[in-house]
């Protein structure tokens, strides 16, 4: 053989090599890949927008509107608070939602069973003693 093939041959063994390095198989390409991996911490939050408070149907006092949020993936409870002892007999209106207040000072206005951005409107009818507390609080909990 002479001295060239043997260098022809040699080279090309050499490139022959490098193409299998540098080109992955199908079962190579298979097993790259990414894992990403990212966690968001669970935020909630409830912002009321007071209205001018006019009556509505049925007697209902409106109470403007408010927007909720939250991405607890298990969901959430929209929770009102008042003064305990006051507003038995009230109704708070949100949307769909419909909740009689027993003066216990809570009450869940809402529950949902996942994440959720929503904007309702809130209303109230009085109870036997109207309106005798000046506070109402909206919270949500996530489940």
């Amino acid at each position: 053989m002479a001295k060239g093939a043997w260098m022809v041959r040699k080279v090309s063994l050499a490139m022959g090599c490098l193409a299998l390095a540098v080109l992955p198989s199908a079962a190579q390409a298979a097993a790259m890949g990414y894992n990403l991996q990212l966690t968001v911490p669970v935020f909630c939050s409830v912002r009321h927008q007071p209205t001018g408070g006019g009556i509505m149907d049925h007697g209902a006092v409106s109470l403007g509107t408010f927007r909720e949020y939250c991405n607890a993936p298990g969901g959430y409870e929209l929770v009102v608070t008042y003064a305990p002892g006051s507003l038995r007999g009230a109704t708070l209106i949100a949307g769909n939602d419909v909740v009689v207040l027993n003066g216990s000072g809570q009450a869940v206005l809402s529950h949902t069973t996942g994440p959720r951005i929503r904007e309702r409107i809130i209303a109230a009818i009085p109870g036997e003693n109207g309106f005798d507390t000046d506070r109402l609080d909206l919270q949500i909990l996530p489940i």
